[in-house]
């Protein structure tokens, strides 16, 4: 009774480590598998990197009539091993051994959620590490001019190896220096004010300022470090003349373009794109500008290749086209009605800018047909009852022929080419239709044996 007492568990065994009974203190341990243990050796009981401390136990209690206490599983088939802290005791009168346990299942559980809470911090470091890593690397060869400041006294905390170049300064010298040292007086006011605002805001500050005699454009980010508050400023030259031969004019125009909302798209002779704007590529859904690089316009109209034919042969009449009605298909297979206006360049080099705009629900224009249509609509319906069937369905097929090749020469603009290409005929076929309706246009009747 008082080794029951004394102990969660405590096992009786003979010299040989034989199991001869049980007795439990901890009634939560009593089960069928630990009850299985009696008839065992010792040994046989535990796991296997736990035999090499029964031998101890057994060799010590026998040696010195106590053993020290050693921590051991008993392996119990078919689930998780019983962690256990146990002592052995040799009774020489008896010569019996006797084990003695105490459950160590609580104290494994927090030793578990220790160690799975120091993998997880030790992991979550390991990322901050990598993420720290990267952003240095990122700061370091940034294309822009960036440094760290903090956000009170505007002090350089950190700077990368643009802005040293800009400086002209060493790195040492420029540490510790105030952001505001480097700008013009003009400037200050507007500086101090921007960086107030991030300061106090969320959200990026934008401006432009006299850098150390250089115009600049500024961008400042706030961001914590360390409980601290800090702001990070990226800097790039601003010049108004970047494109040779463009003007301070000119250079503002072609910002408006790209940030304009109407797509603009810019092709060779070919209709090949060389350049888009930003409302373009969100109309098409497309995220990057070198995706369309060197691609036909032709794949993201409607009529492909027929739109782009039409436009590209009256542009080489004419030299422009306006509001040529058509539809844009994005990346998901979304159709978008625009209207387009194009003009041909021979200056810089040979070039077509396409101006797009999106008419959305807008009511498209409706192709009217004559009055020589109406009324053979008006004779046709007083054809029946008079007619066969099969004689009327003759004559309402050439109404409705002759109401597609108006459309198709409306929609070409006149381009029998580009119409007979829309309508699937051969130059021929749609040659002799024009004549059959009297739609022929005498000054082009020798362009089929053109």
């Amino acid at each position: 009774m008082v080794i029951q007492a004394g102990s969660d568990l405590a096992i009786v065994m003979d010299e040989q480590a034989v199991i001869i009974g049980l007795a439990f203190g901890n009634s939560e341990l009593y089960s069928k598998n630990l009850q299985a243990l009696v008839g065992k050796n010792w040994e046989e009981t535990v796991s296997l990197e736990s035999r090499i401390k029964v031998q101890t136990l057994l060799k010590d209690a026998k040696e010195s009539g106590a053993s020290r206490l050693r921590q051991i599983n008993v392996a119990i088939p078919g689930a998780a091993d019983l962690p256990f802290l146990c002592a052995a005791i040799y009774l020489p009168n008896s010569k019996r051994v006797v084990a003695l346990y105490r459950d160590l299942r609580e104290v494994s559980l927090l030793q578990q959620r220790l160690i799975d809470a120091q993998q997880t911090i030790e992991l979550d470091y390991a990322r901050l590490r990598d993420m720290e890593t990267r952003n240095r690397i990122l700061f370091e060869i940034a294309s822009s001019e960036n440094i760290i400041i903090d956000s009170t006294h505007f002090k350089i905390l950190e700077a990368n190896a643009r802005f040293v170049e800009i400086v002209g300064e060493p790195i040492k010298k420029i540490i510790g220096k105030s952001f505001l040292d480097y700008l013009a007086k003009k400037d200050l006011d507007t500086v101090r004010e921007a960086l107030s605002k991030a300061r106090y805001g969320s959200e990026k500050i934008e401006c432009t300022a006299t850098f150390n005699s250089t115009n600049m454009f500024l961008i400042a980010a706030p961001f914590r470090s360390a409980n601290q508050a800090l702001i990070l400023i990226s800097m790039k030259v601003f010049q108004d003349t970047e494109i040779t031969g463009v003007n301070s004019s000119q250079a503002l125009a072609l910002f408006a373009l790209e940030n304009s909302a109407d797509a603009f798209v810019v092709t060779n002779l070919q209709g090949n794109i060389l350049s888009t704007n930003h409302a373009f590529r969100k109309m098409i859904m497309v995220e990057k500008p070198e995706q369309l690089l060197h691609e036909s316009l032709e794949i993201w109209l409607e009529r492909a290749s027929i739109d782009l034919k039409v436009m590209l042969s009256n542009l080489q009449a004419e030299g422009s086209i306006k509001l040529f009605a058509t539809t844009i298909r994005d990346s998901f297979g979304t159709f978008h009605p625009v209207e387009i206006s194009a003009s041909a360049m021979t200056n810089p080099k040979p070039c077509i800018g396409f101006s797009i705009r999106e008419i959305g629900s807008r009511i498209r224009p409706q192709y009217q047909v004559g009055q020589g249509i109406s009324r053979s609509n008006e004779e046709l319906t007083q054809l029946v009852g008079r007619l066969p069937l099969k004689e009327i369905l003759n004559e309402t097929t050439d109404l409705i022929e002759e109401l597609c090749i108006k459309a198709a020469l409306d929609l070409s603009r006149g381009n029998r080419v580009a119409a007979s290409e829309m309508l699937g005929l051969s130059r021929q076929s749609l040659y002799i239709k024009l004549r059959k309706f009297g739609l022929n246009d005498p000054s082009k009747e020798n362009d089929l044996e053109q």
